[in-house]
């Protein structure tokens, strides 16, 4: 049913902070209303949406299906009793609804935009050499910024791990892809893709833990990341690369004690893939192969109010 991850919305009680910093990161705005709306360049899609409101939330995570896949959703939800609502953040289209532990979830019939950006230089490895003639850095790339071309995906802080990882599946038809026990799991579509649309690591409240926006190549992520350092926002763990998802990673505290990731390189899997197994091994097996730094204390916090 649910194949994809669209946009997702949070609420902070200072727009132009968040503005700030999301356009730092490398996102374009947009005003849409009362909001803040962010896109990635050369991509017509909403990717990240900041709501006016007292105190930092998670507002709602908006995925896409297709037109079966929402008819089974729907009979789902029914068979669930779970209800359908009026939208709760302006008049959004797809159908609203609360997960078992009333966070929003917005699904609409969609396709994700294609990014219109060129595609980055191909990558030259022993036995598969495939950028010939052709240089990967000149004097040209001493510009080269972080450029998002997508939102991949996030992580959401859960009370249950287990709990949600069987609604989402159960109901909304995501699928397994790795976990460590009842700490950390990750979803995919039901029809393949990216490692990981969406996770889930325990706490004892919900909340964001990360959102993660794809960029070109390993530069930009470490590009991304010192330009957000040498103005003074705080590190939150990398350089590295992950276990779960195999992708290359840098991630950075928003003003908020969230964290907003550059990923580059993520496993994708086939749907339907029988040969793919799923790890469920200990939480320091699968955070990191390497980092350049441990992950620090603080990375698996959960900072926003019970």
């Amino acid at each position: 049913m649910i194949r994809s991850l669209l946009h997702v919305g949070m609420t902070v009680p200072d727009l132009e902070v968040g503005r700030a910093f999301y356009e730092l990161f490398g996102l374009e705005q947009r005003g849409v209303g009362n909001d803040v709306v962010f896109r990635c360049e050369g991509r017509a899609q909403d990717q990240l949406r900041l709501i006016e409101g007292p105190r930092k939330k998670l507002s709602y995570v908006s995925l896409g299906t297709d037109e079966d896949g929402m008819r089974k959703l729907l009979d789902n939800l029914s068979k669930e009793g779970v209800p359908i609502a009026a939208p709760p953040f302006g008049d959004s289209p797809g159908v609203w609804f609360q997960d078992p532990h009333a966070d929003w979830v917005n699904v609409q019939v969609a396709v994700p935009a294609a990014s219109v950006l060129p595609a980055p230089a191909e990558i030259n490895a022993p036995g598969n050499y495939r950028r010939i003639g052709v240089r990967a850095c000149s004097v040209a790339t001493l510009q080269k910024k972080a450029r998002p071309r997508r939102l991949g995906h996030l992580i959401k802080f859960s009370p249950d791990v287990n709990r949600s990882v069987d609604f989402y599946t159960r109901v909304l038809g995501m699928k397994v892809s790795d976990r460590s026990r009842d700490i950390l799991a990750f979803l995919r579509g039901s029809a393949g893709g990216d490692h990981h649309i969406l996770a889930f690591a325990r706490s004892s409240h919900t909340g964001l833990h990360h959102l993660s926006f794809e960029v070109g190549d390993i530069d930009e992520i470490e590009l991304g990341a010192q330009t957000l350092l040498r103005a003074g926002y705080k590190d939150g763990f990398g350089l590295g690369r992950h276990v779960g998802g195999s992708n290359y990673f840098h991630y950075i505290r928003d003003p908020w004690n969230s964290l907003a990731e550059y990923f580059w390189d993520i496993d994708t899997i086939a749907e339907d893939d029988g040969s793919w197994e799923p790890l469920d091994v200990a939480p320091e097996q699968i955070t990191a192969l390497w980092s350049t730094t441990p992950p620090p204390p603080e990375f698996v916090m959960n900072f926003e109010a019970a």
